[in-house]
């Protein structure tokens, strides 16, 4: 066939054009199947010989066969389901092996094989290999080659992509990803050749001012597709491609340097990965163009050093700290640095992390400072950030662990959002480990190290993130509920409303969690934690929860396992959610079953349910009556009242009158019991009284009057009088205590109304059968009346004003000089009447003063400051009857919520205390309990019938059987511009004019107990019987207690100067009996309660709600404000809450000489800490911070320094008192330097032996003998090693050899005070303290000593024989302790064997590693008491001992408390020569135990 073409008419050859390609038709499809070999055997023929020579050798070769190859190119086949297609006549030789291999070159955009890639390969080697001269034919190739990669050519793009396989045989066409260039590649000779024209081709279009494309239909960059042909060939060409790719990369533009990063992890070599970083350092000196998109993902595919990641880490640090970096370029940036985590290794896992949260904790601060919304808040970037975070912490267990100890180990203010989101992820990865990371969180609570606010930071930085994990937030917060601690429960509780205010997607399962919460069994306290909480919930966000309503309907079934208290809690949710305010949709369903289960309860026989169903009855009436927008103060100006309805078909048909209907209901229902009509009435009045109720809506104004005239009405039948009193069972009875008198205040009475008296006695001992006339419902009924008028008259009590200051019917004798003697002349049961006529007789007082205090009018307060003096006086005879009371005498009642249900449970709380000896109402601190004057001191130290006097106790108001009515919150306004007098007793001409001491110490001492339910919310205690403002909304009550800080803060200044003026009379000896007087005792108490006062105030958690600043603010500037004109007041305005708390600090800090007992001064070290805490929040308060530590310490130490007296003028002593040093000491000692502990240290150590000597005390600390003495000691070990885990974790660099050296030296001072005062309790906390410290050493000192053997031995020398004296001792106290059978001691050995045999190891291991074997010897101590007397051992006491470990103790395995004890066989480190001892190590050894 190819001599049929060659003997056809010859015609000259056609000028030939590269670009223009010859179009020849395709056969027809019956001559596809007579196919044309075109194979050539040889290059070589006998015809190049009529070709000139000056030819090149391509136009040679195309002038002698360009006819054939027309016509072989006419009848190139193709598949057998396509025609065929014809190409052009090749330009040149390279086209011509790529048409003879099977490449059709004009097939659309893509060159078109005949056969598969290693086919094409085959062919193309066979073509070179059998032609000869292949070596000329190659650079014939290259020189085509370079020419078709010209960036103007057509072929140049189709043979840098891929190619379409069309084979003979096959079935389809298909799209092949490998192109024609690397099939060049992969032939061995043509690699050169082929990689020096790319390479040459690549540097021409990077360094081209435009971006050169391809020439195809769709045209693309030839740069990309020339690097992407060299992905193979990175390993053998390693070094000739780098050259070249740098040199390229310095000249080439910044698109073409782009495309070059982005190829350079395929096209370099991993050993060059380095220097290709190295070079973009050096060609990108701005971060930002360097951290392009582009360049940090191809970084973190590259495989870099240690060296170069470490660079790299800082350029990342200095750009994500600059303000540059965007967000969405930060997760990128984050996954770059966590490539390190392929070296895994310590110090680079810590750099790690460490640069971590320095790129986290700028970026707050920079957003903390701009007052831009928060751009972090990408949702794809924050989880594309922390994914790769999960990933990291899931990849690397080094990783893990760092991050896990880092927290841990952080400084009281380094915790931050961005860790708690870190323990989240920690616990997600490994929910194992969540045990550990909760007690984290909770010993960092405890120690107020973490606020609530840290979830408004989590809420500000990482809101997507945390709604991720916010199961696991929620299982924590679970736990922490469950806590018996108050501040981790409350941290709960105050999460629990910040994050149903934040997210709104999760409120759901907040109630849920709640209502599971409330209905769970096992706890009463949780129970009443979460009602309260869902309570304030319902409050702040009534739609909300309302949405959620149906989820409450399940607690109606658990309402018979509550509490009365708990009770009222959940029926006031229920009976809001059922009735809402009028413009909100109500609950049909919610309602219906509420108002069926009350009217059940209120039917039952059963007295508990019955009073169950009085309090829901109660909250639902008010509920249903609560109508009104503005309350009865918010009338019309022009000041008519509402007009008085006298039944209930006068109330318009609504809501108002089915709640006046359901309150005849309720008293018909219990009409025959006392009780509940007492229970009914003050439940009814403190519902209407409350501060802060769910509903911001007021009763019905029609219902609101009507209630008031009825109760009116039924008080002035049932319990005023005016009749002559009778002799009743013996006792005569008159009229005392009027003092009523007509004046401005009741012009306006009838005179005979300022007659009538209040019936106490004559139902006291001839009670009536009528139950609304019984004793009991007095004060609650008046209580009611009293509110009702206060709404009703806007706060105005003018109408019933002569009920204060009226006649009381009381026995005669009370009035008598020689009352105790005529007491004691009446029989038992005598006895208990008269006493319960008083009780009764006081709680009424107590309710008019507080109904009173709110007067403005001056004849009014007048009355009201007669009566409280009145009231004390009745109080402390009431307390010298009580010592010649019955002793089955039982206080009556003043509010009903005890029953047997109840009772119950309460007794077992308190262990079992029987019926009659309750607890006083107000729950008390550890301050209040110490010293309690029992009925048994009093039997003592007052003889009967011989005097009045009785024992004062000015620490403790009221006894054990004193229970009186607690006295509304507002008693307070007493204290507001209202002159204090020092004279005691007063004079006649200052009574109901002024405050003497015992008024101001009464009242003191009411708001003090309020102040402390209220800081320390004691949600348990049995207070909670009574829905006290104070409980049910802290924030009013200290809004309340606030306006009389100013009189207050007067009064304090009086009993200061009076203080110090008594001082200088006795020339400032504390001892002097003048300081003990009983006036003088009065001013110190009260002063004492100033203190405490303003240290409680401060000390409330709420402060740290932002929304609470304001009132802050106000009660910090208004110290300095009270005397300053107005422009000098606006400067205080101006300042800072911080600033405040810092003048505020000096300010109190004065008073430290008018300090006269202990538990004052404890008080005032609370109030510093609180106003330190209050100004160490500001960002620029780290000098004022360091200072206020020190005033607080320099406060301390004078403390401690000063010998403290008790009011009676002996020295202070005893349980509480030990607790008041304790408190001193923590806080004399906290942060301490090593250098202070030394001196301390040195100070002791010469004073400690005068201890041994009976009742001797120290003498720089007088108030330390030798039993208390471990209340120091144990201080100088906690400090020791807080120090040295604060050293360890702050600053590494310097001598760190130095830090371990010093601890050794204060634990060596620690052992000699040990050994001076042989206190067992001291030897308990030394080996405590010492293990710690031992396992500080094996986990963080060891790597020290590494490094300090080589350098200077003889140091290392000694810093072992330091540390011998320590493990010395300790084998000899657990030696001695195991002879004496110390349990207490004994129980720490194994732990304390197996620390101090890994430290022995360890070191020799070290020794062993440097050559320094005979520097260490290792064999049995002689078993030795503490005195070195040696202990003699049974034969066989070695395997008893060795068996005897399960009658030991078991060890205490908690984190915190970790302890250390020895054992026998513990061996010793010497440095020196070897111990005298001989012999191996015993086979008692536990070595075998511990590895």
């Amino acid at each position: 066939m190819y001599r049929k073409y060659k003997k056809r008419g010859q015609k000259p050859l056609n000028t030939i054009d590269e670009n223009r390609s010859i179009k020849i038709p395709r056969p027809a499809d019956n001559e596809t199947g007579d196919r044309t070999d075109v194979s050539v055997t040889s290059f070589g023929s006998g015809s190049e010989e009529n070709i000139p020579a000056s030819q090149e050798h391509t136009q040679r070769f195309l002038s002698q066969h360009s006819a054939i190859l027309a016509a072989t190119l006419g009848r190139t086949q193709s598949s057998s389901r396509n025609p065929l297609s014809l190409s052009r006549q090749p330009n040149n030789f390279f086209e011509l092996v790529l048409i003879r291999a099977g490449v059709q070159l004009d097939q659309g955009d893509t060159l078109v094989l005949s056969c598969d890639h290693v086919s094409i390969v085959s062919k193309l080697r066979e073509i070179f290999m059998s032609a000869p001269s292949y070596a000329d034919k190659v650079e014939t190739f290259k020189s085509g080659l370079n020419t078709a990669m010209a960036p103007k050519s057509k072929l140049s793009q189709k043979l840098l992509t891929g190619c379409t396989v069309d084979a003979a045989g096959e079935e389809q066409i298909y799209q092949s990803q490998n192109s024609m260039f690397m099939n060049f590649l992969m032939i061995d000779f043509m690699r050169d050749p082929c990689l020096e024209v790319l390479l040459n081709r690549m540097e021409e279009v990077a360094t081209s001012d435009q971006v050169i494309t391809g020439q195809g239909a769709i045209a693309m960059p030839l740069l990309p597709l020339m690097l992407a042909q060299m992905r193979y060939l990175s390993l053998a060409h390693k070094e000739q491609i780098y050259q070249r790719i740098e040199g390229i990369f310095n000249r080439a533009t910044d698109s073409s340097k782009l495309d070059i990063i982005s190829n350079a992890e395929f096209v370099l070599d991993a050993s060059m990965h380095d220097a290709f970083v190295e070079l973009l350092f050096i060609n990108y000196s701005c971060s930002e163009e360097l951290f392009h998109m582009i360049t940090v993902h191809t970084l973190s595919n590259l495989s870099l050093s240690a060296k170069t990641q470490d660079k790299l880490r800082l350029r990342i640090l200095e750009f994500t700290t600059s303000g540059a970096c965007p967000d969405t370029t930060l997760p990128h940036l984050i996954r770059l640095l966590l490539n390190s985590l392929k070296l895994d290794t310590d110090d680079s896992v810590r750099e790690l992390v460490s640069t971590l949260r320095e790129i986290f904790n700028w970026r707050h601060r920079a957003l903390n400072d701009s007052s831009a919304p928060a751009a972090a808040n990408d949702k794809k970037s924050q989880l594309d950030l922390f994914g790769f975070l999960e990933l990291g912490l899931i990849r690397s267990k080094r990783f893990y662990q760092v991050w896990q100890r880092l927290i841990a180990s952080l400084p009281a203010d380094g915790f931050t959002a961005l860790d708690l989101i870190i323990l989240l992820l920690l616990i997600h990865v490994n929910e194992d480990n969540s045990l550990y990371i909760e007690n984290i969180l909770r010993r960092r609570i405890k120690l107020n190290q973490i606020s609530v606010n840290i979830l408004e930071g989590v809420k500000l930085h990482y809101p997507h993130i945390l709604e991720q994990h916010i199961s696991t937030l929620m299982h924590i917060l679970h736990d922490f509920m469950c806590e018996k601690n108050v501040a981790v429960s409350e941290f709960a509780k105050s999460s629990y409303s910040v994050l149903f205010k934040i997210f709104t997607s999760i409120q759901k399962n907040i109630l849920r969690k709640l209502l599971e919460l409330a209905c769970d069994k096992s706890s009463q306290h949780l129970t009443t934690m979460a009602l309260h909480l869902l309570r304030e919930l319902l409050r702040k966000s009534f739609k909300d929860v309302q949405n959620c309503a149906p989820l409450f309907l399940p607690m109606l079934d658990r309402l018979s396992d509550l509490t009365l208290p708990q009770t009222r809690l959940a029926m006031e949710i229920l009976c809001n959610l059922a009735f809402p305010e009028p413009k909100l949709p109500e609950s049909g369903p919610l309602q219906e079953q509420v108002e069926m289960v009350v009217k059940k309860q209120l039917i039952n026989r059963t007295e508990y349910v019955k009073k169950q169903g009085i309090i829901g009855s109660v909250q639902l009436i008010n509920a249903i009556s609560c109508t009104e927008k503005k309350s009865l103060d918010d009338e019309d100006e022009d000041g008519n009242f509402s007009p008085v309805v006298d039944s209930i078909d006068g109330l318009p048909d609504g809501r108002p009158k089915v709640a006046a209907n359901l309150i005849t209901l309720t008293e018909s229902s219990i009409m025959n019991s006392a009780e509940s009509l007492a229970l009914f009435y003050e439940e009814l009045a403190t519902v209407i009284s409350q501060r802060c109720p769910i509903s911001s809506y007021w009763n019905d104004r029609g219902f609101t009057m009507w209630l008031c005239e009825l109760m009116t009405f039924r008080f002035q039948q049932s319990f005023a009088t005016e009749n002559t009193p009778k002799p009743i069972k013996g006792i005569q009875l008159e009229y005392q205590k009027n003092i009523n008198e007509l004046d401005e205040s009741n012009v306006n009475t009838e005179s005979e109304v300022l007659s009538i008296g209040i019936n106490i006695s004559e139902l006291v001992l001839s009670p009536k059968n009528d139950a609304t006339e019984s004793i009991y419902v007095m004060t609650p009924l008046f209580y009611l009346v009293r509110m009702l008028h206060q709404n009703s008259y806007r706060g105005s009590l003018e109408m019933i004003n002569a009920l204060l200051g009226c006649a009381i019917v009381l026995p005669s004798f009370f009035e008598d000089d020689n009352y105790m003697a005529i007491f004691d002349n009446y029989d038992g049961e005598q006895q208990k009447h008269i006493l319960s006529i008083y009780f009764h007789t006081i709680n009424w007082i107590r309710v008019t003063i507080s109904a009173f205090a709110t007067q403005l009018h001056r004849g009014t307060r007048e009355r009201v400051l007669l009566r409280l003096g009145e009231l004390i006086r009745i109080e402390q005879r009431v307390k010298a009857l009580l010592t010649h009371a019955p002793a089955d005498f039982v206080a009556p009642p003043y509010q009903f919520l005890d029953f047997s249900k109840q009772k119950v449970t309460l007794q077992k709380r308190q262990g079992g205390k029987p019926p009659g000896a309750k607890v006083h109402e107000t729950p008390m601190e550890e301050d209040d309990t110490c010293n309690q004057t029992t009925l048994a001191d009093f039997t003592i130290k007052v003889a009967p019938c011989k005097t009045n006097k009785t024992k004062i106790d000015f620490e403790q108001l009221y006894g054990p059987r004193e229970k009186y009515r607690p006295m509304d919150v507002r008693i307070l306004v007493l204290l507001e511009k209202q002159e204090l007098s020092l004279n005691y007793p007063l004079e006649d001409k200052e009574k109901g004019n002024a405050l003497g001491l015992l008024e101001l110490r009464f009242l003191l001492e009411d708001v003090v107990q309020k102040l402390k339910a209220t800081v320390y919310d004691q949600q348990d205690s049995l207070d909670s019987v009574f829905l006290h403002p104070h409980r049910v909304s802290p924030e009013s009550f200290i809004h309340d207690i606030c306006k009389s800080m100013v009189d207050l803060n007067n009064h304090l200044n009086v009993l200061a100067k009076a203080i110090d003026e008594e001082l200088a009379k006795v020339n400032n000896v504390y001892s002097n009996l003048d300081l003990f007087k009983e006036r003088f005792n009065y001013i110190k108490t009260c002063f004492g309660l100033c203190i405490q006062y303003f240290a409680l105030y401060f000390s409330w958690s709420g402060w740290s709600d932002e929304t609470h600043a304001k009132e802050l603010h106000e009660s910090l500037y208004i110290f300095h404000t009270s005397d300053l004109p107005s422009q000098e007041v606006r400067k205080y305005k101006k300042q800072t809450i911080p600033q405040l708390a810092t003048l505020n600090f000096d300010y109190f800090l004065k008073y430290e000489k008018s300090v006269l007992n202990l538990s004052t001064a404890v008080q005032l070290h609370r109030l510093l800490c609180s106003l330190r805490k209050l100004g160490a929040t500001g960002d620029d308060a780290s000098q004022s911070r360091s200072r206020l530590a020190e005033d607080t310490h320099v406060l301390c130490d004078k403390l401690l320094r000063r010998k403290w007296f008790h009011f009676s003028s002996n020295l202070d002593k005893g349980a509480q008192c030990n607790i008041y040093l304790d408190e001193l000491v923590k806080g004399f000692l906290k942060d301490s330097t090593f250098t202070r502990q030394n001196e301390l240290l040195d100070e002791l150590i010469k004073e400690c032996k005068i201890l041994n000597t009976k009742d001797k005390a120290l003498i720089s600390f007088p108030n330390f003998k030798k039993a208390n003495f471990p209340l120091l000691f144990r201080g100088l070990c906690e400090v020791l090693i807080h120090s040295l885990n604060a050293e360890l974790s702050g600053n590494k660099e310097g001598d760190r050899l130095r830090l371990w050296e010093s601890t050794v030296d204060l634990l060596n001072g620690l052992l000699n005070i040990v050994q001076l005062v042989e206190q067992p309790r001291n030897f308990g906390l030394f080996l405590k303290h010492s293990q710690l410290f031992l396992k500080l050493l094996l986990q963080r000192g060891v790597s020290v000593l590494e490094t300090i053997v080589r350098e200077d031995p003889e140091r290392l020398t000694k810093f072992l024989h330091e540390l011998q004296k320590v493990t010395r001792f300790l084998h000899q106290l657990c030696c001695h302790s195991k002879s004496i059978k110390n349990t207490a001691i004994i129980s720490y050995i194994p732990s304390l064997r197996e620390t101090i045999e890994t430290l022995v190891f360890r070191v020799k291991a070290l020794l062993a590693a440097n050559n320094c074997h005979s520097a260490f010897h290792m064999g049995n101590m002689i078993n030795r008491d503490l005195h070195g007397d040696s202990i003699i051992t049974p034969v066989g006491s070695f395997v008893s001992e060795e068996n005897s470990d399960e009658e030991l103790p078991a060890d205490d395995t908690s984190v915190d408390e970790t302890v250390i004890g020895a054992d026998i066989g513990i061996s010793n480190i010497s440095s020196g020569t070897r111990p005298s001892t001989s012999g191996t190590r015993s086979k008692s050894s536990s070595r075998s135990k511990c590895f």
